[in-house]
């Protein structure tokens, strides 16, 4: 029986290769023999996946450092977040949201949401209109740079 198998699939696969559909390689695939083309085939699977999947540096992690050229530095070091203090001596309605300070000088501002954490590194700058950035230090050195707005700093802080 398993020779008329034989027989019979050998016989397709001849047809299926005049006709174009099977290559020789794919000839020996269940057969119990590897070849080239299976071994190949994961490796280019995961290939492109390590490709799709490599971890691509977002949009605000690429290095502002150049935009520092011709600003004037108010300010470098470390910052630390001022939260509105539940004591109720300030109206923490009115409390700037993501409120900064350098840690040993005494300049308040506040930047868009999601810079810093409770404490971060950074560079105070203005540019020739007075417009003033921040520019946070990433992991791995770079420079992210954002609008800030320069407040007053409360009493206390």
């Amino acid at each position: 029986m398993h020779a008329a198998q034989s027989v019979c699939t050998r016989r397709a696969r001849e047809r299926a290769q005049r006709a174009g559909h099977v290559s020789d390689r794919a000839d020996h695939i269940g057969h119990g023999e590897a070849t080239g083309f299976v071994r190949r085939a994961p490796l280019a699977v995961l290939v492109l996946l390590a490709v799709l999947l490599a971890p691509a540096r977002p949009a605000m992690a690429l290095d502002d450092i150049a935009n520092l050229k011709g600003m004037g530095v108010v300010a470098a070091g470390q910052v630390k977040r001022l939260d509105c203090p539940m004591s109720g001596r300030f109206d923490c309605n009115s409390w700037p949201t993501n409120f900064l300070k350098f840690e040993y000088e005494n300049i308040c501002f506040a930047t868009d949401p999601g810079t810093c954490g409770a404490y971060c590194k950074g560079i105070l700058a203005t540019d020739k209109s007075k417009s003033v950035y921040f520019f946070e230090s990433l992991p791995g050195g770079d420079l992210a740079q954002r609008r800030a707005r320069g407040y007053e700093c409360p009493p206390g802080f």
